[in-house]
């Protein structure tokens, strides 16, 4: 009977030897373990352009979204104030633009890391130079910048600073409230990720099934969300100040 019950007692300090050993063990592999670095909050006092107060108020009308408004590329055409190709001053920190449709060119030629036709892009002045320099840009063609995540909001961007934030805005935040809420449509037929791929001819024939993405007409409707509420939460899902 004595043995067993030092058999027993034996038994015992085993298991606690090997419960400390195993406790131990843990602990040490804890400490060589890399904490994961906290998630950077972000900085107090940070604001962007849609956080200001706009400077120029304007009332768009309620009205109904048809017929729609088409407008093309050329600035001197009806609706031509729309344009990204209406000669407008548009000032990022050091950066300066003569037209919407520059902007966004060199927003590509950024992305793309192609630095060379980023340079020239700035220094042109002219749509068909623009336009040449950006046919070049390297391995980033136009169906992989219209695809790209942060496309849309280079193009609310850039037509936000063009109406609120421009020496022009007052008098082209006038004419954008007299058409009211119709759907505002870009016609270029060079392009169907900007536009509809279509003149403005052929797109009031053409079913709307042969338009393409008209992505710039649509960023109106959010300009016009800012206008009317310029606080509205909408706005602020998508930080939109990323460049430069």
């Amino acid at each position: 009977m004595p043995k067993a019950k030092r058999k027993a007692i034996s038994n015992g300090k085993m298991e606690t030897r090997s419960k400390s050993a195993a406790k131990g063990k843990d602990a040490t592999s804890s400490k060589n373990t890399p904490k994961r670095k906290p998630t950077p909050k972000a900085k107090k006092g940070a604001r962007s352009k849609d956080d200001e107060e706009p400077k120029i108020r304007v009332v768009i009308p309620k009205t109904s979204r048809t017929p729609p408004f088409f407008f093309s590329t050329n600035p001197d055409s009806e609706g031509g104030f729309l344009s990204p190709w209406y000669p407008c001053s548009l000032d990022y920190g050091c950066r300066k633009f003569v037209s919407v449709g520059q902007y966004l060119t060199a927003c590509r030629a950024e992305i793309a890391h192609d630095m060379e036709s980023y340079e020239k892009i700035l220094a042109a002045t002219s749509e068909e130079e623009i336009k040449a320099l950006a046919d070049n840009i390297k391995d980033f063609p136009i169906e992989k910048w219209a695809n790209h995540p942060d496309y849309r909001q280079h193009i609310y961007l850039a037509n936000r600073d063009k109406f609120l934030h421009s020496d022009q805005s007052e008098d082209l935040l006038n004419r954008l409230a007299k058409l009211g809420d119709r759907e505002l449509v870009f016609a270029d037929p060079t392009d169907g990720y900007l536009g509809i791929g279509l003149d403005v001819e052929e797109a009031k024939t053409a079913d709307r099934e042969s338009w393409g993405r008209n992505e710039y007409g649509k960023s109106f409707e959010r300009l016009r969300e800012k206008i009317r509420n310029p606080y509205s939460p909408k706005l602020f899902s998508t930080p939109y100040d990323t460049m430069w």
